[in-house]
């Protein structure tokens, strides 16, 4: 009898441990789909996100708050001064199994385990981000066409793929789009909305979610962003248009100064031959 309370209570150990591991990819799957609904540019969204996150991860912690990961089960010893042979080797291959049925699982859902991108070096996150993108980009006959990094990426990232525009002209033509319907967009300015107008026209601020929306409808052309480390392609429709869209991709770890659009292109049939 004491032998079976031994192999049994070794055998709920496991079963705690194997909880306690289910429970935390869950968390991980669920983390990782709440962080690729977020567009980057959305402030609101983005805290609402990181506070629904924070509530899980506490809930987590609570809950196997008396739970310690990294000990291993130990198995309970019984009164008697020996266990049969018998049953040594019945608990070995039971440990044995559980532990080949784990490292299956692991290995078919390898990709489910969420990359944790922003506490990777800087240099593997720039790496990653990289050849994530150039992948997306292949896979449409495209390549990355570089723009200076100046304040003006993404206007210039947009006009290097239209024809009759500069970057100063488009930007006078965001900024009075927005004056035109200062009611609709006035609550997503997060400054003084006539001076953010101003700036947008005159100087070399950057531009966000709002400029690529107005530019859509500006242009009457749809507007795709490519980005990197498993974040979702951004996706902003004009209506009414037949045209190809115009894609760009965005930077976040690429450039030592912050975030940054490039324009692409196609690429010629000797570039695509060669990655053949």
């Amino acid at each position: 009898m004491a032998e079976e309370n031994s192999i049994e209570n070794l055998e709920d150990e496991n079963d705690e441990h194997s909880r306690h591991r289910r429970e935390r990819r869950d968390l991980q799957s669920t983390i990782q789909q709440l962080k690729k609904s977020v567009n980057k540019n959305d402030k609101a969204r983005k805290k609402k996100v990181d506070s629904e996150i924070k509530e899980l991860e506490d809930a987590f912690a609570k809950r196997w708050q008396h739970f310690d990961p990294n000990a291993a089960p130990e198995p309970v010893i019984s009164n008697s001064t020996e266990v049969c042979t018998e049953d040594k080797q019945h608990v070995s291959r039971k440990a044995r199994r559980q532990a080949n049925k784990e490292k299956r699982y692991n290995e078919a859902h390898a990709d489910d385990v969420e990359i944790d991108y922003e506490n990777q070096p800087e240099t593997i996150r720039r790496r990653n981000e990289s050849s994530s993108i150039d992948t997306q980009l292949a896979a449409r006959g495209l390549k990355v066409h570089s723009i200076p990094s100046d304040g003006n990426c993404l206007f210039a990232s947009i006009v290097d793929q239209t024809s009759d525009l500069t970057i100063r002209q488009l930007r006078q033509m965001i900024a009075e789009y927005l004056q035109q319907h200062k009611t609709e967009y006035e609550p997503f300015i997060e400054t003084d909305f006539n001076v953010y107008c101003e700036k947008l026209a005159k100087e070399n601020v950057w531009g966000g979610q709002i400029e690529l929306e107005i530019c859509a409808k500006i242009l009457q052309r749809s507007i795709e962003v490519i980005q990197g480390n498993g974040n979702e392609l951004i996706r902003v429709n004009a209506s009414n248009t037949t045209q190809t869209p115009i894609v760009l991709t965005y930077h976040r770890y690429l450039y030592a100064n912050g975030e940054h659009y490039n324009s692409t292109r196609e690429k010629t049939e000797d570039q695509q031959e060669d990655e053949e």
